[in-house]
């Protein structure tokens, strides 16, 4: 048996570099950013992630590991690193940096109140990919809330939307808060971020459908024939909605409701929209 806690090193100073870009990834905001630019690198919080990453067979996108002797107690916690451990082993690979955190340090090196302590760090992606490729794409054009990104990133990947494009203003895809609320989902994306309104509808070889709450727009549910191709897909910023020129150029589409009933979350519209075109491509 594995003696886990031999693999790490033990920290215990709050002055410690790693622990530092630790506290300014939990931290978020501009210097969460602009740490992941200059490192390649994100950070993953909680078993399930974990869990994600070990199960896509991406253990050797795991850069580091953390966590305190208590949690190692864990079975699934030890199981992870195990298979981690292993990995690297079978693979001759370089093994992350496994650190041990005493105590004192848990509190300020997690988001969550109780529970064992586990954080990684993994690298970022940097896959190039082209706006003119005839694939299913979900747009998401300045889309400010992280829950609402991540769990946008989380129903394109159940419903097989692969290609995600953001424009300028959308939440950050690798930010912890969003990497939590997509659950995962970033292992089968591929991402663009960045991407003016422009160059989407210069280069886009797909029908494009963009959300609209103007009730003579397209119904959702009466798109039929229109969904069976490639398409992509505009969803708009929470309070803005989509940026004009998508409105202008795109195919306005709305999702009928209830009268008087407050529209529904960008999320919540995503999911319908996304969904429904499977529903046509499958059984109807």
């Amino acid at each position: 048996m594995l003696d886990i806690a031999s693999y790490f090193r033990y920290v215990e100073s709050p002055q410690n570099e790693f622990i530092k870009k630790l506290r300014i990834h939990i931290e978020g905001g501009a210097r969460a950013t602009k740490l992941r630019k200059e490192t390649g690198q994100a950070l993953i919080e909680g078993i399930h992630l974990m869990d994600a990453w070990v199960n896509a067979h991406q253990m050797h996108n795991i850069t580091s590991i953390l966590t305190n002797l208590k949690s190692l107690e864990n079975p699934e916690i030890n199981l992870l690193i195990q298979a981690c451990i292993l990995d690297c082993e079978a693979n001759d690979r370089v093994f992350p940096e496994m650190i041990l955190v005493d105590e004192s340090l848990c509190a300020s090196l997690t988001t969550f109140v109780n529970g064992p302590i586990l954080v990684c760090t993994v690298k970022i992606p940097t896959h190039e990919y082209g706006l003119g490729d005839k694939v299913d794409t979900l747009v998401l054009d300045g889309v400010q809330d992280s829950g609402n990104v991540g769990t946008m990133l989380r129903t394109a990947a159940a419903a097989g939307f692969f290609r995600i494009i953001c424009t300028p203003g959308t939440a950050s895809i690798w930010s912890l808060k969003v990497l939590r609320a997509a659950m995962g989902g970033h292992l089968f994306l591929e991402f663009m971020e960045s991407v003016s309104v422009e160059s989407v509808l210069e280069n886009t070889n797909n029908s494009l459908l963009v959300t609209n709450l103007n009730i003579h727009a397209l119904d959702v549910f009466q798109l039929g024939d229109r969904l069976r191709g490639k398409v992509t897909w505009v969803m708009g910023n929470e309070g803005k909605g989509a940026h004009p020129l998508f409105l202008e150029k795109a195919t306005s589409v709305h999702i009928p409701q209830e009268k008087g009933v407050e529209s529904l979350n960008v999320s919540s519209a995503c999911s319908v929209c996304l969904f429904e075109t499977i529903r046509i491509r499958k059984y109807a």
